[in-house]
């Protein structure tokens, strides 16, 4: 039996069929039927749909033993210190209000979570609750003399020495190419993440030569030793549930810079100067008659992804992070080609204006439809599924401007800049499976056949 658009919902939104009981227009003829007009209640009712299921994740075993010693070592930290700072230890009232503060994020941080995470998203979470705990415990230990800004930096040192030395020793070694892909590609951001910290750090400090500074520089640090726990545990896990790892690092450093080459090539098609307005007239269309409309708005959101793919990718491939930079390239394709299709759907009159909250529901249904469709495609689910969790998100952002706090009731703002959002994610998950197969394609032909 063909699955209907209510089951379609069910599965992405997380909700059983029942849960959607009165939720007339689930159907395509009886939303096709639907004239609800722009008001909030209507408006509210599409938002109430729910959002797609696609928490992060990474095709490795992520051991809950560790994410326990992972919390542990943040209620460690934050175990070491006091609830509070007395005006006789600490007689200056600014370094005792930033440490309160300080205090009550990280315990926050440390509490344990209500949210229905996946393993990684709470392996990526870890690395905040980390910082915040070492954020309270350096500003203490700073302020009763326990600690110098010269001992965090010699810490610091040496977390940057083991990140060089596991980057160095950290080769690209997996059972197949779609799986190990999306492992290194995690791998790499967590690297990334904990260089970043540290560099933030040392750049963008909110205190200047005090106990606060102390504190954030340790949180820096913090975070960034557990951004590389989590690279080296993800990485390890995965390696350790394979027999006979394959080398792809040559492979997947000649396919990164071979299809970001070809990115670049594809972008230099469109126009250079200008922004993105010129880009749009490049396309035939006049951008006044455009103005406030779903549709200059898709064209923008779209072609917004592709430079920050490609953006992404360059930055990756110079830093030597090969996956990362191929699924920069990967993002940058999805939504050159998605901005392809919503020129042609545009042409067609699509996207002018809306007219009713059963143009806004239609749109998100195709959205989620589309998403659906994209996750059920098997020939190369990890990099696909791995592209949807970022292209799911806008469909959150969707929802987000039919928030009653956002705008006020009868803006037709928000019924355009939603549609907008469902589209974009439409049409760029019904890419992205043809796109990963390009991707992988690309690799296996660089290996010459081998891994397809």
């Amino acid at each position: 039996m063909p699955r209907t658009r209510r089951d379609v919902l069910a599965s992405l939104a997380g909700v059983g069929v029942a849960g959607l009981a009165g939720c007339t227009a689930l159907d395509a003829g009886e939303s096709e039927s639907d004239d609800s007009a722009l008001d909030a209640a209507a408006l509210r009712e599409v938002r109430e749909l729910g959002s797609p299921a696609f928490p992060a994740r990474v095709p490795a075993p992520i051991a809950e033993s560790y994410l326990e010693l992972s919390r542990a070592r943040a209620r460690e930290l934050l175990d070491s210190v006091p609830e509070t700072m007395s005006p006789e230890e600490v007689p200056n009232e600014g370094v005792r209000n930033v440490y309160a503060e300080a205090y009550a994020d990280a315990a926050e941080a440390v509490a344990p979570s209500d949210t229905d995470e996946s393993p990684f998203e709470t392996l990526r979470g870890l690395r905040y609750a980390r910082g915040a705990a070492a954020m309270a415990k350096g500003t203490y230990d700073a302020a009763v003399g326990d600690r110098t800004e010269a001992d965090v930096r010699d810490e610091a040192a040496a977390v940057r020495a083991d990140i060089e030395s596991f980057r160095l020793g950290t080769r690209y070694l997996g059972d197949e190419p779609d799986r190990a892909l999306v492992v290194y590609d995690a791998v790499e951001d967590f690297v990334a993440g904990a260089v970043r910290r540290l560099d933030n750090a040392d750049q963008y400090g909110r205190y200047a030569d005090s106990a606060p500074r102390v504190g954030e520089l340790l949180d820096a640090v913090e975070s960034a030793r557990a951004s590389l726990d989590g690279a080296r545990h993800v990485r390890d896990r995965y390696l350790a549930s394979i027999v006979d790892p394959v080398d792809f690092t040559d492979a997947f450093e000649s396919t990164a810079s071979s299809l970001v080459a070809v990115t670049e090539d594809r972008r230099a098609e469109y126009p250079e100067e200008g922004g993105l307005e010129a880009v749009i007239e490049g396309e035939g269309f006049d951008t006044e008659e455009l103005e406030r409309t779903p549709a200059e708005d898709l064209l923008v959101e779209t072609f917004v992804e592709v430079e920050s793919g490609l953006r992404d990718a360059r930055e990756a491939l110079r830093s030597d992070r090969f996956a990362t930079a191929l699924v920069g390239a990967h993002t940058a394709e999805t939504h050159r080609r998605a901005f392809e299709e919503a020129v042609t759907a545009v042409k067609r009159g699509r996207y002018e204006s809306v007219e009713s909250a059963a143009a806004v529901r239609d749109a998100k249904l195709g959205a989620l439809e589309a998403l659906e469709a994209a996750r059920s495609d098997e020939s190369n689910p990890h990099l696909t599924r791995r592209a949807l969790v970022d292209i799911a998100y806008m469909v959150g952002n969707g929802d987000d401007y039919l928030r009653d706090d956002y705008y006020e009731d009868g803006d037709p703002r928000a019924a355009r800049n939603a549609v907008s959002e469902y589209a974009t994610a439409e049409f760029a998950a019904r890419e992205t499976p043809a796109v990963s197969a390009w991707v992988l394609g690309t690799l296996a032909a660089e290996r010459g056949g081998v891994g397809d």
